[in-house]
């Protein structure tokens, strides 16, 4: 540390460069830290899809109404060991922007076939008994400023018997999903509240969820529970959760190498312009670097110190950008549902900054290294 007032003088002797340096490492790293962290989080996403849960839901596109009754023939399939169902819809509070998705289902089931969703027991005895409660994610609740024991009105295309679509809950308790803890928004509401309000299309879900016992037949399952609606008025298609989130990475393309593509190229351009620039510094400064040969200073600590300037610079720049990528990618979220820069891209890109320290100012620090204080002196 003795040593940082002459790195930080190397860095401040022309400052607009050290500035420019500075600002291309931050873009650099700040689009590691999305694009990487995008990828990174798409493949958690797929390595946590649970393979025994699968969803059945209508062939013409997911998401359409499906009856019921579904119900109690997929509990027949064999393989079949638990059934649970969902009837989600839109919903905003106050604003049009500030949307709030909501779940209407049997909440018992429900959380058996998603024990990451994490739940007081009190608070899942309290839905027991008021027909119009909810259980808001944690997220939801922060979001918003909700607390539990609110009563909240939302807003909703869903149309009520009433004439509107205002759809109104008592909060009972939070509930957090413990796969992904900045994945918690939904409000899980009771289906028969929904369902006895609707305008019209009462007894359908959006989704039957179905978990069996041996991930490994997951296909013969599906395949089973789609013959069943086979040519009828309300076919279905049957996906695994991994089959699901898959589906949603390959409407993305190939991530993963444009990602690789997109940021070698920025580390490539970035590597030759610090070099290029450190090395114009070098050559406008080597009398100082000759004063300081001439004072004692060994040849490999000036080389160091010109280490240390374009160190400082890459790891400052790696710590703005990768601060910067974590404040944007949680906005990604509101489109594929994901957005966290994980603790892996974090330690894989100070390491980059690292060596692109070191690549970066190796030709500069070797001229330091070479440099004949009588050479230098006389300005050869």
């Amino acid at each position: 540390m003795r040593f940082f007032p002459l790195v930080w003088a190397g860095i401040r002797r022309k400052l607009s460069r050290s500035i420019l340096i500075l600002a291309q490492v931050i873009i650099a790293f700040t689009l590691f830290g999305v694009l990487q962290g995008l990828a990174s989080g798409i493949n958690h996403a797929i390595a946590a899809a649970h393979p025994d849960r699968l969803y059945v839901g209508s062939k013409l596109q997911l998401g359409n109404p499906i009856p019921i009754a579904v119900l109690e023939r997929l509990k027949t399939v064999p393989g079949v060991v638990a059934v649970a169902y969902r009837f989600q819809f839109g919903a905003s509070y106050q604003l049009p922007t500030q949307n709030v998705p909501i779940c209407a289902t049997d909440v018992d089931s429900f959380l058996a076939m998603y024990p990451e969703i994490t739940v007081d027991p009190g608070e899942v005895r309290a839905m027991d008994r008021i027909q119009d409660g909810a259980i808001v994610g944690i997220d939801t609740m922060r979001r918003y400023g909700w607390t539990v024991g609110q009563r909240v009105t939302l807003q909703s295309s869903l149309q009520r018997k009433d004439g509107t679509g205002n759809w109104t809950f008592d909060i009972l308790g939070t509930f957090v999903n413990s796969e992904e803890e900045d994945n918690s928004e939904l409000i899980i509401a009771h289906y028969r509240y929904i369902n006895e309000s609707l305008l019209a299309g009462p007894d359908t879900i959006n989704l039957a969820v179905v978990r069996i016992d041996d991930p490994a037949h997951a296909t013969q399952v599906e395949q089973v529970i789609d013959a069943q609606y086979a040519n009828s008025p309300n076919e279905t298609l049957t996906q695994s959760e991994q089959e699901l989130v898959e589906a949603d990475v390959a409407s993305l393309g190939d991530l993963d190498t444009v990602v690789h593509r997109i940021v070698a190229a920025a580390f490539f351009v970035l590597l030759f312009a610090t070099g290029a620039l450190m090395m114009q510094s070098i050559r406008e400064r080597t009398p100082e670097l000759a004063v300081l040969k001439t004072l004692g200073f060994s040849d490999r600590l000036v080389m160091g110190l010109i280490l240390a300037e374009t160190l400082v610079i890459c790891l400052v720049g790696a710590a703005v950008g990768l601060a910067l990528a974590a404040r944007i990618l949680p906005v990604a979220r509101n489109f594929i549902g994901l957005g966290s820069v994980p603790a892996i891209v974090v330690a894989i890109g100070f390491a980059c900054a690292l060596t692109l320290a070191l690549a970066g100012g190796a030709m500069a620090a070797w001229r330091g290294l070479r440099l004949r204080v009588v050479d230098a002196l006389a300005n050869r």
